[in-house]
């Protein structure tokens, strides 16, 4: 097993590795494509399906003075909702002043899952410390209290999007805690990424790094023992490695990776060692800042069949540990070259793809579902924890054990083996549906086969149902998604009935809607309607309870009988999807807007529905009961300046009239007084790092609740 000479061509780590003779699960292989492949998106501009370079495009502009001219322009130039604007009856006095309220994030609901991996660690306190979207999150379980890094109110005149010195702008892709557990770092995407180093029990800035433009996104990132460096990867196309010191910010080495993506990275735990272990797609490879920083790749031997390796770890007596791409854990020693030791298995069957090395023990988790803790010596799996999905990460902290799963879900297990659930989320595609109830209860849905009820008060899931059990294509079109789901297990609307019987809508993405029982009974399905020919993006109950409205992809307004679920009418006079519907408050009329920017609306009786072209003019006077139209008299301000209208997702009304909430695709969460008229100023609440596609206001306004599309993650926004 001896390597020979380290010099030049003697040096065995040269070898070419024999990679038709790899062993790769089939469903790494598969997750691997989806990383690396382009994003399909719905264009909202151009009404199709686009393909766009994954990761997501960076944020390097004003967005106030920085949007496209020609989108702009085009958008200003047709407005034909500006002949559907009359100015209300009544309304309150303009004034453009940003409101004097403030926000602060009191909870979020949120586990990135989907492509990270060992991004769930205990910090010093015993306290669990993850991310989701742009926040590091720092979780108390027994108070089920948290605190962040990052997110928060910002003054809306003076941000811009990338700006980003104090907190993430953008996704958070990478994580690790230091050895002392004091200290966190996370990486994001971007196209100049940026990194910090956080205390992991207050979520104070200590650091701030910013690789090169076209780094892309830090793929992976890693604290040196003592706390004094910080190591990480870019997706770049040599995938560079770069390692900082954390006092000064400056960095102190680098060097190219190759070809392939890095997934994870570990710095030796032995003493006097400076040496990372790189780990990858095709790849293991070890550098050491004392020996001019020279990559040396794993040399397999005979001791095993190469893989791809998703996790690394090392121990305090310089072993390296690596999770295969085949189950297999994979064990190391640099002597005269970095040397497969042996490999040996626990799990069976599927990939690796997390490891931890905690008090002589090697903990793993892998795509069987099981949560192993092995003896490294013997290669003996001396405990199993079924958990029943693939582990993303695992970290041990004396007899407990946390673990981030695939589906969403951060768990904790302690010495008995009793497992509880500490967090649960969304966890593929995107996430859109969202409606709260008059108690306090939250209802949403995704792109993950999923439905979930939450308590703001208790902060925690208080139910849960399936989408769909059957897999369906959509009858035409298509919602833009990155999951693997049928169009049939993904839902962007629901609709809560809180003045009738209670039931909630859910829009599917293949165009039905299932009418479930409650919030507090997702699961059984009372009735389905299948009139639409595409996908749901508005669902709203009237404020009477008696009636259904389900604006659809196909251009149409389907109005149904809340209680018999017959159909009344159909509204057809729109010229694109329908984006937002909203109920007058004696439930006569419904006001809508479309993708053509169209503002339309439409008579509604219990013997039909039918458009009102007078709408504009004939309902001054009425109340409407939502205000979810992003065009109209009130809200002609929330656009900035030469921007495209399509960068507005969502408007709400809080319900004591005062304030206005609107989401964006620049992830933020602006809150306007009411009218927002044209020259208002905003404040900006940050937090989510993608598309924000759903505000709402709680019933006693005590609250702003807003959901992130690609980042899946649910935020709790509290008045102070």
């Amino acid at each position: 097993m001896g390597c020979g000479s380290s010099n030049g061509a003697d040096d065995p780590s040269n070898d070419k590795v024999n990679w038709n003779d790899a062993e790769i699960d089939e469903e790494f292989k598969k997750e691997e494509n989806n990383i690396n492949s382009k994003r399909k998106v719905f264009d909202k501009s151009q009404n199709k399906m686009v393909e766009i370079d994954a990761p997501q495009n960076d944020r390097e502009f004003d967005f106030f003075e920085g949007a496209d001219a020609g989108a702009g322009e085009q958008f200003m130039a047709v407005r034909p909702y500006e002949g559907a604007i009359e100015e209300p009856e009544e309304h309150n006095d303009v004034n453009n002043d940003a409101p004097d309220v403030e926000y602060e994030l009191e909870y979020v609901y949120g586990y990135r899952a989907e492509d990270s991996r060992m991004n769930c660690f205990y910090n010093a306190d015993g306290n669990v410390v993850y991310f989701t979207a742009a926040l590091g999150v720092i979780l108390d379980q027994g108070s089920n209290k948290q605190k962040f890094f990052g997110g928060g109110q910002v003054d809306n005149a003076s941000k811009k999007v990338a700006r980003d010195d104090l907190g993430h702008t953008n996704d958070i892709t990478s994580m690790d805690v230091s050895s002392c557990r004091k200290l966190a770092a996370t990486g994001q995407n971007g196209s100049k990424p940026v990194a910090f180093v956080w205390d992991s029990s207050s979520g104070e800035k200590k650091a701030r790094f910013k690789l090169k433009k076209g780094g892309r996104e830090i793929t992976a990132i890693a604290i040196c023992p003592q706390g004094k460096m910080v190591a990480m990867t870019d997706n770049s196309n040599d995938h560079n490695l770069s390692v900082y010191d954390i006092a000064t910010e400056k960095k102190v080495a680098g060097d190219k990776t190759g070809p392939d993506r890095i997934y994870h990275i570990s710095w030796s735990k032995k003493e006097g060692e400076a040496v990372i272990a790189t780990a990858g797609c095709k790849h293991i490879a070890h550098w050491d800042l004392d020996s001019k920083f020279k990559k040396r790749k794993g040399v397999h031997g005979s001791a095993g069949k190469p893989t791809s390796h998703c996790a690394v770890a090392w121990d305090d007596q310089g072993n390296c540990y690596t999770g295969g791409a085949n189950s297999r854990i994979y064990h190391w020693k640099f002597e005269s070259c970095f040397q497969l030791q042996k490999t040996y298995d626990v799990h069976g069957k599927g990939f690796c793809c997390s490891i931890r090395w905690c008090d002589g023990k090697i903990i793993s988790g892998a795509k069987d579902g099981n949560v192993v803790i092995s003896n490294p010596e013997t290669g003996e799996a001396e405990r199993t924890i079924d958990v029943g999905c693939l582990v993303r990460s695992v970290d041990m902290d004396g007899s407990n054990i946390v673990a981030g799963l695939r589906n969403g879900n951060i768990i904790e297990i302690n010495s008995g083996g009793k497992i509880t659930e500490i967090m649960n989320s969304h966890s593929d595609g995107e996430a859109w549906g969202l409606d709260i109830d008059s108690s306090g209860t939250i209802v949403t849905s995704g792109d993950d086969n999923h439905l979930y009820s939450w308590s703001i008060k208790d902060k925690k899931s208080t139910g849960h149902g399936e989408i769909c059990d059957e897999d369906a294509g959509p009858k035409k079109g298509g919602a833009s998604s990155l999951t693997s789901y049928a169009a049939s297990k993904c839902a962007r609307a629901v609709a809560i009935n809180s003045a009738g019987n209670g039931n909630v809508a859910v829009g599917h993405n293949d165009g039905r809607v299932t009418i479930r029982d409650s919030a507090g009974d997702l699961q059984t399905i009372r009735h389905t309607l299948n009139d639409s020919d595409e996908w749901i993006e508005a669902i709203a109950y009237s404020p009477c309870g008696g009636k259904l409205a389900v604006g659809s992809h196909d251009d149409n307004i389907y109005v149904y009988d809340a209680s018999d679920l017959k159909l009344i009418g159909k509204g057809t006079a729109h010229n694109s999807f329908i984006v937002s519907v909203d109920w007058s408050e004696d439930s006569s009329y419904i006001r809508s807007v479309c993708g053509a920017h169209e503002l339309l609306f439409f008579k509604v009786s219990d013997d039909g529905v039918e458009q009102d072209q007078s709408g504009a003019s004939n309902t001054k006077g009425i109340k409407w009961h939502t205000s979810h139209a992003k065009y109209g008299w009130l809200v002609t301000g929330i656009f900035p300046a030469g921007t495209d209208g399509t960068h507005i997702n969502d408007v709400d009304f809080s319900h004591c009239g005062g304030l206005i909430a609107t989401g964006d695709d620049y992830g933020l969460v602006n809150v306007w007084r009411n009218p927002a008229r044209k020259g208002a100023k905003p404040i900006s609440l940050r937090g989510h790092s993608e598309h924000v596609v759903r505000t709402r206001f709680t019933h006693d306004d005590s609250h702003i609740i807003s959901i992130g599309g690609y980042d899946k993650t649910i935020m709790q926004w509290k008045k102070k």
